[in-house]
């Protein structure tokens, strides 16, 4: 794989933060070159994590004092973001229990405690899910003065003193998709019939290991088709399947992935967590598939806009670029044919705005 030199080391400084490792250098680096480091490390979502290898490299290894300030206080900014979440996270789950529910959280925060030091994971909006109901979710927000916005058919915003959830009425995107809605279907059975287990100690819970793996491969796969993805995700997988791997039920995983067209995918995040980041994966059900590594390396690191955050009239254009672009990946990676793939998401549109799952 040809990779950028700066981004080789940005590997090895994930890596060795992950595993509780010193980085190894053989070299110094410039002071452009370290620049590069950082600004990479800054787009990935991965800035925390990697200066935690960077503060433990023998000093006349490290960058130079201003960029290593910026990076520390950088570092400092995402740890005191994630205190507020996790407080405000708290806080919310509390006034769920004192009305008989549970929260559920979902993707980032509820991944973060696979990481060693979880308040290096950053994350943007914090997402849960109540097996009471969407709409219980929404009340108990505004019974404590939160702002309810946004609503659509999969989630809406709440906002607690400048920290905002997405309360989800479902986990996937189905428009005009059978096959996603019948995932949905296995994810609302799961939280219905109880699939999933406390969070630590602070009244928060998670879903299973098997139920969560299928919705993290889920949820990076299609990020990953239509908008690109960042080392955060290949990370949050590394370090759940590690830690889970023994928990999963890789035999169900498989037959609804392979159904879904999802194994390829998760088998090339099995071989980048092996041969990247370093995590033993030893459990003989899962499976590795190291074809489509390197071309999946290459287009995460590639120098490219994410469409969060645009308005609504910059996105849509920007997704269609996006998938005209990386039609390589339905071929190689879903096996499905990209038309296939871009006319079912117009029929969604077009004709399933506001779909519900019966």
């Amino acid at each position: 794989m040809t990779m950028k030199p700066t981004d080789h080391v940005l590997l090895q400084l994930l890596s060795a933060a992950i595993n509780t490792q010193d980085p190894a250098f053989d070299r110094a680096l410039s002071d452009s070159e370290w620049s590069l480091v950082y600004e990479q490390a800054a787009k990935q979502g991965v800035l925390a994590v990697a200066w935690e290898s960077v503060r433990r490299l023998p000093a006349d290894l490290q960058p130079a004092r201003g960029l290593k300030l910026q990076w520390a206080y950088g570092a400092e900014q995402i740890v005191s973001r994630s205190k507020k979440q996790m407080q405000e996270a708290t806080r919310f789950a509390a006034f769920c229990a004192e009305a008989g529910c549970r929260l559920i959280l979902l993707k980032g925060i509820g991944l973060s405690r696979y990481y060693p030091f979880p308040l290096l994971r950053e994350c943007g909006d914090i997402d849960i899910l109540l097996p009471e109901g969407f709409e219980k979710g929404n009340e108990i927000a505004r019974s404590r003065g939160m702002r309810v916005s946004g609503l659509d058919y999969k989630h809406n915003h709440i906002c607690s003193n400048g920290v905002m959830f997405e309360n989800h009425r479902y986990l996937t995107s189905f428009k005009g998709k059978s096959d996603i809605r019948q995932l949905e279907r296995i994810f609302q059975d799961a939280v219905k019939g109880g699939d999933f287990v406390p969070f630590g100690n602070a009244g928060f819970h998670t879903l299973s290991p098997t139920v969560n793996a299928l919705y993290v491969t889920y949820h990076s796969f299609f990020h990953f088709l239509i908008e690109g993805i960042t080392l955060r995700h290949l990370l949050d997988w590394a370090l759940f399947a590690g830690t889970e791997q023994n928990a999963i039920d890789w035999n169900y995983f498989y037959g609804v992935c392979g159904g879904l067209g999802f194994s390829r995918f998760a088998d090339t995040m099995n071989a980048i967590a092996v041969d990247v980041w370093g995590i033993p994966l030893t459990n003989q059900d899962m499976s590795f598939d190291r074809r489509c590594m390197d071309r999946v390396l290459t287009d995460v690191l590639a120098d490219k806009q994410h469409v969060s955050g645009l308005p609504l009239y910059k996105r849509r254009p920007k997704l269609v670029y996006n998938m005209l672009s990386s039609r390589w990946k339905y071929r190689q990676l879903y096996g499905r044919s990209f038309l296939r793939e871009m006319a079912r998401s117009v029929f969604g549109l077009l004709f399933d705005a506001s779909p519900e799952l019966k």
